[in-house]
C-alpha cells in the first residue's frame, strides 16, 4: 500500500466511519441483548454461555471504538497514514459479515469486500 489508499480503493470519510462504527454498535447490542442484566441481578455464572457472549461483545465493541478512534484521528491530519489503513482495512474486515444486511448504511455495502463464492 502506498500513501493514502488501501486495498479497497480509498478511505472512508469520517462520517462514513460514523456511520460503520454505529452500525456495529447496533449489532453488538443487539446481540448481546439476552445477557443484559437489570440493578440487583447477580452476575452470570463465569463461563456460562452467556458470560462469553457478553465477553464477545464487549470485545467487539471495545475494538472497533479504539479503530475508529485511531481513524478519526488520522483523518483529522489530512494526511492520513498507514495507521489509518490499518485501521480501515480492520474495520471492514469486522463488518464483512453484514454485507449483504439489508440495515446496512447506505453506501457502506460498495466499501466492504465481496465474499468469494464457496
Amino acid at each position: 500500500m502506498t500513501g493514502s489508499t488501501s486495498v479497497q480503493g480509498s478511505l472512508p470519510t469520517r462520517d462514513q466511519v460514523v456511520a460503520l462504527r454505529d452500525f456495529i454498535h447496533g449489532r453488538t447490542y443487539a446481540a448481546a441483548a439476552p445477557t443484559i442484566r437489570i440493578n440487583g441481578e447477580p452476575p452470570h455464572a463465569p463461563g456460562s454461555d452467556l458470560a462469553r457472549v457478553a465477553e464477545v461483545n464487549q470485545s467487539l465493541y471495545q475494538v472497533t471504538s479504539h479503530l475508529c478512534s485511531r481513524l478519526y484521528a488520522e483523518l483529522g491530519t489530512g494526511h492520513p497514514g498507514p495507521v489509518a489503513e490499518a485501521s480501515w482495512e480492520a474495520l471492514i474486515s469486522i463488518s464483512a459479515a453484514w454485507r449483504e444486511d439489508p440495515e446496512l448504511p447506505e453506501g457502506m455495502r460498495e466499501l466492504l469486500p465481496v465474499k468469494p463464492p464457496r
